[in-house]
């Protein structure tokens, strides 16, 4: 089963989203041998991905895993939380998913780099 055919038998229980609608992750079969049952606590609570990479690469599972969880127990305390996946969108940006009260939802954590910024304008004079 795939992310995407999870959401498309699910409709109701997704946040609707469009941002992802080409990503490959969508579309990759879930792996044999992951964890059935819903993840008891969390881990690395507050710490951004690119500080604890080489621990999410070990310990994190796909998205369509934690949201075939979802679906099972959407009732479940771990979902009011923000949780880290295995999966990466074609930008390299970490996703993540959790509940927001409308629904499961999936997002890409953005890597800070100096393409970011603020924009200036030079102050004018006052007349």
């Amino acid at each position: 089963m795939t992310l995407r055919e999870l959401i498309r038998n699910n409709p109701g229980m997704f946040y609707s989203q469009s941002w992802y609608a080409d990503e490959p992750f969508m579309d990759a079969d879930e792996p044999e041998c992951l964890p059935t049952e819903i993840p008891a606590v969390t881990g690395y609570d507050g710490i951004p991905p690119e500080l604890i990479s080489y621990q999410l690469e070990t310990e994190t599972v796909p998205a369509v895993t934690l949201a075939r969880m979802y679906i099972s127990r959407p009732d479940h305390p771990i979902w009011m939380r923000y949780l880290w996946t295995s999966d990466m969108d074609s930008e390299g940006q970490r996703v993540f998913v959790g509940e927001n009260g409308d629904g499961f939802e999936i997002h890409r954590h953005l890597h800070i780099t100096n393409r970011f910024g603020v924009p200036v304008w030079p102050m004018k004079e006052k007349p």
